[in-house]
């Protein structure tokens, strides 16, 4: 009978003692003006069929220093995630305007993969910090923020009868000041 109650007071004891826990790609990371945020991009998907495409099997502009796996946890690659680095070069609370990335020629193959893609309606999925892009929708009655995953390769205009490539992309990342100088992502959008 002593040896249990020392037992149960010894396991009470020791939950005191647990104040947190951690799960991998989650904790928060606090950036300083002018630090570099990393973008990166994952697998093509759409919401019209479940084959997604590698995102860099289309004719995106690439990294200079190559195409590198960034993988931060087995959920990931549990979820057949394909997170890959990105040309993109961000600052913490610096402003850029009309950067241009690249200029590609497209062949008439590479154009038709691209209609393809437009037609069924699928998306880029970029992650900063581990928070995945959402993307702006105007529309003619009012504007609204979607939260789904992603956002459009590009459109189809039925009026023209053309297919349109989004090659313009307003990144907009929103932050929360912790600490002085130590800023938290907290929101991360495309428009």
């Amino acid at each position: 009978m002593e040896g249990r109650r020392t037992y149960c007071i010894l396991v009470c004891l020791l939950f005191l003692q647990v104040s947190g826990f951690y799960l991998p790609g989650v904790a928060p990371r606090e950036y300083k003006v002018g630090d570099k945020v990393e973008l990166k991009v994952n697998k093509l998907t759409s919401v019209h069929t479940q084959i997604p495409y590698d995102y860099y099997s289309h004719k995106f502009c690439k990294p200079k220093g190559g195409v590198q796996q960034s993988a931060e946890n087995l959920g990931e690659f549990l979820t057949g995630d394909r997170i890959e680095n990105s040309p993109y070069a961000l600052l913490m609370r610096v402003d850029e305007y009309c950067k241009i990335l690249c200029q590609v020629k497209l062949t008439a193959s590479q154009a038709q993969q691209f209609k393809h893609s437009i037609d069924e309606a699928y998306h880029h999925n970029w992650i900063v910090d581990n928070i995945p892009a959402a993307s702006v929708i105007d529309t003619e009655q009012y504007v609204t923020t979607s939260y789904s995953r992603g956002f459009p390769v590009g459109y189809y205009d039925r009026v023209v009868g053309k297919h349109f490539l989004y090659n313009h992309a307003s990144i907009v990342i929103e932050y929360h000041e912790a600490i002085e100088n130590g800023n938290r992502i907290v929101g991360f959008y495309v428009e």
